[in-house]
């Protein structure tokens, strides 16, 4: 599985209340994730914005819906944010708690140097 936004959990799409500072924020469906791979302009109904859950980039605030595609297919996340694979019905906190517990044990396997003694 590529490491993109396309394949990450924490894609999301948001809705901003007219008059009112509400914002709703849903997980994308696993037919809008597909159809985002041929058409990411026009995928999303023109009342919504994408983001990153967890708060990497936000069209609702940079608006360029025309470098879509860059940001969410063609943009490589290996290490420099909290990436984690899609999985259907799981709860934003839970992803976030299973991101940050995945993440924590890499860092201690790479953390792990042979013990000297002296």
């Amino acid at each position: 599985m590529e490491k993109n936004c396309r394949n990450c959990h924490f894609l999301s799409k948001e809705c901003r209340i007219e008059n009112s500072s509400q914002v709703i924020k849903f997980s994308l469906t696993k037919e809008e994730r597909e159809s985002i791979k041929t058409s990411p302009e026009s995928f999303v109904s023109s009342h919504y914005s994408l983001l990153c859950h967890m708060g990497v980039w936000d069209e609702g605030v940079s608006g360029c819906v025309a470098e879509r595609d860059f940001t969410i297919n063609r943009t490589k996340r290996n290490s420099n944010c909290f990436f984690f694979p899609h999985q259907q019905s799981m709860l934003y906190g839970a992803a976030c708690e299973l991101q940050k517990r995945s993440a924590e044990n890499a860092q201690l396997k790479n953390c792990r140097l042979p013990q000297r003694y002296v």
